[in-house]
């Protein structure tokens, strides 16, 4: 177990040059004054010798929570002068990159996080950055895709991923887990990407699950000439509802908006409710037939009472 000595040690800053002036404690935030003041070093221009000039203004460096509250690091550089060719350098510190205003640890952190379920816009307030940084910090990861093996059983999807725009998504059907995700669902984005599997192994897959979206079915029948598609059943039963709707509203219409029948449309449209409340059966009540391919109405399915005009 290693014991904490100072204020330095608990605030993680390792950087032996720091040091700290005070410590200032407001209801919303804690502000820590430090000052950076090292050797002066060699020229970098003529490695001629410098001395020490000033300090630079206070940078406003961001660091982890302390007493659950956020801390910021108000940190005055040293700067140093040359004698030779009077150029001036400022001090540079561990914790923190050259040009950078954003602290070592806050960057791990950041990366810490990506990595559980929480979104970029709620790290960023966490930690008191902004969204950019914490972009910029996802888009260092390098990931690295196995194109020798697939999935069995895949599941094809699209998501609304930037506005007015959809996205590619696939994954495994039974872990959940993400295998790829594409910025677009086009025909030439989704073959680009799996074409990059070799023959032979997108012949091992078994299942493909996907919505009704027909480019989808023609597409993985190309690329995955072995695989079974399957539809997924949400997509079905969501295509059924919009059909009855439809065919419920074109009913509704031909009725006094008074009548009864055209409030139990209205409100109570289950047809379990018109046989056991209205009495209606099979011959005189709602019969509703719908096809998928089509996702059409099939006119000759509906009681003459409720014909549609």
């Amino acid at each position: 177990m290693e014991q904490l000595k100072n204020t330095t040690d608990l605030l993680g800053l390792e950087d032996k040059n720091i040091k700290i002036l005070s410590v200032l404690k407001y209801q919303t935030h804690l502000v820590v004054q430090a000052k950076l003041d090292s050797p002066a070093p060699p020229c970098p221009h003529c490695q001629g010798k410098m001395i020490k000039y000033d300090f630079q203004k206070a940078s406003k460096i961001p660091l982890l929570d302390c007493q659950g509250l956020p801390t910021v690091l108000h940190l005055k550089k040293r700067r140093f002068q040359c004698k030779n060719c009077l150029k001036v350098v400022v001090s540079q510190t561990s914790i923190v990159k050259k040009n950078c205003q954003i602290s070592n640890m806050v960057r791990q952190k950041i990366a810490q996080l990506l990595l559980e379920k929480q979104s970029m816009t709620e790290i960023a307030h966490r930690l008191a950055v902004s969204t950019s940084t914490v972009i910029r910090k996802l888009r260092e990861f390098k990931f690295e895709t196995d194109w020798t093996k697939l999935l069995k059983v895949m599941s094809w999807d699209e998501y609304s991923f930037k506005k007015s725009k959809m996205s590619f998504i696939a994954q495994d059907f039974e872990s959940k887990s993400i295998l790829a995700i594409l910025d677009g669902r086009t025909h030439a984005v989704i073959r680009n990407h799996f074409q990059r599997y070799q023959r032979e192994v997108r012949e091992l897959v078994e299942v493909i699950t996907m919505d009704m979206y027909s480019p989808y079915y023609r597409l993985a029948k190309q690329l995955f000439p072995k695989a079974k598609i399957v539809l997924d059943r949400f997509h079905i039963v969501q295509h059924l509802s919009r059909a009855m709707n439809r065919v419920r509203i074109q009913i509704m219409n031909q009725f006094d908006r008074k009548s009864l029948e055209y409030r139990a449309l209205k409100r109570f449209w289950n047809p379990r409710f018109f046989v056991s409340r209205l009495g209606l059966n099979q011959s005189t009540g709602l019969i509703y037939y719908t096809s998928i391919a089509s996702s059409s109405v099939r006119n000759d399915s509906i009681s003459p009472r409720f014909e549609c005009t």
